[in-house]
């Protein structure tokens, strides 16, 4: 890798993935039963990414870049310019999809971040949907990415580009994933009792400490392999009919109570999968709490749901009465 050591990594740009990910809600039929007493958010849109994250500037001419041919993975560690390909079952950043049509004019100036984006999104989507067989779920896991020439080596009139795919943390950065995406599950998911934090604008940051303010925490990943496993798409009402029933009963076993999430003064909710992202190999949705005044935002939480020191918009949870149960006795000397 000596004639990488050379090129400087551009500074990457600060818009992260997750945090481009639009707050839509739209507050839909309460779910009353045994187990589960709320609200149920159907969030439309809250699981849409835009396209923002990194692209690692690498050297290329004569280099690992140059020689990446579909399907060959990379990986690095902090400084992009130790670059090296590995088996795509190793823990890896980037497998490379092809070669993007056009590159940039040899006269043209060092692209800035907005220019790499701007390519990426024009030369990239027809290479990664030929090298899948299908189109990038929109919405999921995955992101389209392009990787080019670091500074000096454009300056040297390397135009090397490779269109790819890989996965970002919601500050950008790539993170590391093992086997080939064609063998993967799609869809966007996070791991049972994660929070996902809120920026000034009520877009999703990306996962945080419970601790800090955030808009929603997980409380399951649903296959949807377990109650459709064909190949063709379940409708939204499908959809809506099994999670209705399979979320309360997950969050219950997450809460380890019968009356846990009743107690948090909490709304359950879920996503759902369109065709399209059904079509790209999305298979899994999430069940999660959350909290909104008026189906269109997300209030903030900070805690835990399972934490003592739950706060909702910054006050303790108001738990809501059963339907039918007579109203709490007032305190002493009221």
């Amino acid at each position: 890798m000596a004639d990488d050591t050379e090129t400087q990594p551009a500074p990457a740009s600060t818009t992260g993935r997750a945090g481009a990910l639009t707050v839509r809600a739209v507050l839909a039929a309460v779910i009353v039963g045994a187990l589960a007493i709320g609200a149920g958010l159907y969030f439309t849109g809250a699981f849409e990414p835009k396209n923002e994250e990194k692209a690692p500037r690498l050297a290329a001419a004569g280099t690992t870049l140059a020689r990446s041919k579909p399907g060959t993975c990379l990986t690095w560690d902090k400084d992009p310019t130790t670059m090296a390909p590995v088996d795509c079952l190793q823990p890896h950043k980037f497998e490379v999809a092809g070669e993007p049509a056009r590159s940039l004019p040899e006269n043209a100036p060092y692209p800035t971040q907005s220019v790499i984006a701007a390519q990426r999104d024009q030369l990239c989507p027809p290479v990664v949907t030929e090298y899948l067989g299908t189109r990038l779920d929109p919405k999921g896991r995955f992101q389209m990415g392009l990787l080019a020439p670091g500074e000096k080596a454009w300056a040297s009139g390397d135009r090397t580009m490779r269109c790819g795919i890989q996965v970002s943390d919601g500050a950008g950065n790539p993170l590391e994933v093992q086997g080939k995406v064609v063998n993967q599950d799609k869809s966007l998911t996070w791991p049972p009792g994660t929070c996902i934090g809120l920026d000034a604008r009520g877009q999703f940051s990306g996962p945080v400490g419970c601790a800090q303010p955030h808009g929603i925490e997980v409380t399951a990943v649903i296959d949807m392999r377990q109650a459709f496993p064909d190949a063709s798409w379940p409708t939204d009402r499908q959809q809506e009919e099994y999670l209705s029933r399979i979320c309360p009963s997950r969050t219950t076993g997450w809460f380890g109570s019968q009356d846990g999430l009743r107690k948090s003064g909490l709304q359950l909710a879920w996503n759902k999968l369109s065709q399209p992202s059904w079509t790209a190999g999305s298979r899994s949705v999430i069940c999660f709490l959350a909290s909104s005044k008026d189906g269109n935002t997300f209030t903030p939480i900070t805690g835990s749901a399972k934490s003592p020191d739950l706060l909702i918009d910054g006050k303790k949870p108001v738990m809501p009465t059963l339907p039918g149960a007579p109203a709490p006795a007032p305190a002493p000397g009221r």
